[in-house]
């Protein structure tokens, strides 16, 4: 299973932990950042970032957050919440696995079941049912890239290059 964490913290390190979030297989979601002022004085920057990661690896996290002078918050979101942010990681798992543009039925046809959030073994949902509007929030998170053509829309994974 999956945990959803919150960190806070500095921007200071932040990328060796969005790093190994990605390497444990987890994803880094809806980065707000923050600054924190005194009057006209500039004190800080401050980050936050909702963070999906295996429950196993959830010490490390905390640890390495620790380290970077961060807090982590175990997120208690209503199972609703859950199952659509679980979802999430079934579709960057697919798009990760390819370098190329992707329409929505590739996605279905390549998100295995049970996909890595195991939805199906927990509610009466599958990752499939919201596929569309969870494809849609990633793109509005900037985590994913849209473009339409031949009266087609395909995804890909922002931070994918390609020898467009």
């Amino acid at each position: 299973m999956y945990e959803i964490i919150l960190f806070s913290g500095g921007v200071y390190k932040f990328d060796e932990l969005k790093e190994t979030v990605e390497d444990l297989g987890g994803l880094v979601l809806r980065k707000d950042h923050l600054q924190i002022s005194r009057g006209e004085s500039y004190l800080a920057e401050e980050i936050q970032v909702m963070i999906i990661i295996p429950e196993h690896d959830a010490d490390l996290i905390e640890v390495i957050s620790q380290d970077i002078k961060g807090t982590v918050d175990k997120l208690n979101l209503k199972k609703s919440e859950r199952n659509i942010v679980l979802t999430y990681l079934s579709i960057y798992n697919v798009l990760s696995q390819t370098d190329s543009w992707t329409t929505i039925e590739e996605i279905k046809d390549l998100i295995e079941c049970p996909c890595p959030a195991q939805l199906c073994q927990n509610t009466e949902k599958c990752a499939l049912e919201e596929l569309k509007s969870s494809i849609d929030k990633l793109c509005q998170q900037e985590i994913v890239k849209s473009r339409k053509t031949n009266k087609q829309i395909e995804y890909r994974l922002k931070n994918r290059e390609t020898n467009e």
